[in-house]
């Protein structure tokens, strides 16, 4: 019964009220100022905030380059935001080239966007419809999450073509 309640909480946020993708800049690896909005806009694209003293956000990474892999002939992009501050920024691109991800990185160094969400827990990932609403919000990683997160992304894309 608890469970059901559990279930029913989730859809019923996830469902809720929309919000919208905050409205920001931040800048890419290569110090360019890139839009968020200009990024996400037309695609399905899964946000994830991470931090590279963050394990659990490290042993997520390579299931997210494989949903970026896999869904980008679908429109579908990863964008991964790094919310390491001005003493460990300089850890991200050598984690990054670590890691090897394909997938777009972007740096929250203030976390401006990534306080937005009343969290402080990491890994924090975000699906963000094409017109820029949250769709699906999750917290942490376990193994196994990733289903969740490729089951999220199939269920928009199968509601996005509903409504094409």
């Amino acid at each position: 019964m608890t469970r059901l309640f559990a279930v029913l909480l989730l859809v019923s946020i996830s469902f809720g009220q929309e919000k919208n993708l905050p409205q920001v800049n931040l800048k890419d690896l290569k110090n360019r100022t890139q839009s968020l909005e200009r990024i996400v806009e037309g695609k399905l694209t899964l946000i994830n905030f991470w931090a590279t003293y963050c394990v659990p956000c490290r042993k997520e990474m390579k299931h997210l380059n494989r949903l970026s892999e896999t869904y980008a002939a679908k429109n579908v992009q990863v964008i991964g935001i790094s919310i390491d501050d001005s003493r460990t920024v300089g850890r991200v691109k050598s984690l990054v080239k670590s890691q090897k991800l394909e997938y777009t990185i972007l740096l929250d160094t203030e976390q401006k966007l990534y306080k937005n969400f009343n969290t402080s827990a990491m890994p924090f990932s975000i699906l963000v419809s094409p017109d820029g609403k949250i769709l699906w919000e999750h917290t942490g990683y376990l193994p196994g999450d990733e289903v969740q997160m490729e089951a999220e992304i199939n269920k928009a894309l199968s509601l996005l073509s509903k409504r094409s």
